[in-house]
């Protein structure tokens, strides 16, 4: 797919770490080098920007640290985007938060409060100003649609885990937002689409997951692997290419085949 993004601009959030930084770099690759990244971590941000740097020492690379559950710096961010490149064209909206397995009753309201500004909140603020920008501008040559949105939702948005109703919760409404929107903005020739990642290996599975239950959950997905994050990346890409021109409103499950998978659901 190398060359496919050329002359476009991407907006990535959570692009500090794990899934968000390989979609960064991933979108390098196909041939994407304005880039704008965003994150809570700052250091973070600069560790990617310098691997893209090092690999495509000719792409413009600016970073922002931002809360996606800010409303003033989603705009401020986006802004930065028009201002630097003067349009959006492919949107990842990856930042996400996911709370320890825990039975709904007990789940503190700190817990809920956070998952719903990062997994809902922060894609609809993120959205609604991708929208506003991509309203205004024309299709990239060589493009059908003005512009490409990406949400990474989970698996947990269609399939329900033990101990993670707050989770599937947050994420089951980005899959709502991603499609009421591909219906509503898809006469704007705006696409929307979401990847719904299964078990990836990354610092947010980690830290809810021990090594013992990672194991297990490799040895019931069909492909008997935890994925990886340029799995999640490349499906991302993929979704933001012309090869995907024909595609709104289509929730990807990237999972290895667990969704097939009874489990110990």
């Amino acid at each position: 797919m190398a060359d496919n993004l050329r002359d476009g601009t991407a907006c990535i959030t959570g692009a500090a770490s794990g899934i968000g930084r390989a979609t960064s770099l991933a979108f390098a690759r196909d041939g994407c080098r304005k880039l704008v990244l965003g994150d809570l971590s700052s250091a973070g941000l600069n560790e990617t920007r310098t691997m893209i740097l090092q690999m495509y020492p000719t792409a413009k690379v600016v970073t922002c640290v931002m809360d996606v559950a800010n409303v003033e710096q989603v705009e401020s961010f986006h802004a930065t985007a028009v201002e630097k490149f003067g349009r959006i064209d492919f949107t990842a909206n990856i930042a996400g938060y996911g709370h320890l397995p825990t039975p709904s009753v007990e789940l503190k309201s700190s817990e809920i409060s956070k998952s719903f500004a990062v997994n809902l909140k922060g894609v609809f603020l993120c959205e609604q100003a991708q929208i506003r920008q991509m309203l205004k501008q024309s299709p990239l040559d060589g493009f059908e649609s003005r512009g490409s949105i990406v949400n990474v939702a989970s698996l947990c948005a269609t399939i329900a885990m033990p101990g993670m109703t707050g989770y599937s919760a947050t994420k089951g409404g980005a899959l709502g937002l991603t499609r009421g929107d591909a219906l509503d903005y898809g006469p704007h020739q705006i696409r929307v689409n979401c990847v719904a990642p299964g078990n990836i290996i990354t610092p947010m599975l980690s830290g809810v997951m021990g090594e013992e239950h990672m194991a297990i959950m490799a040895g019931i997905t069909p492909l008997r692997r935890l994925g990886r994050p340029d799995d999640i990346a490349n499906a991302v890409v993929w979704l933001s290419s012309p090869m995907a021109c024909y595609l709104t409103g289509v929730n990807l499950p990237v999972d290895g085949g667990l969704a097939l998978s009874t489990g110990p659901f």
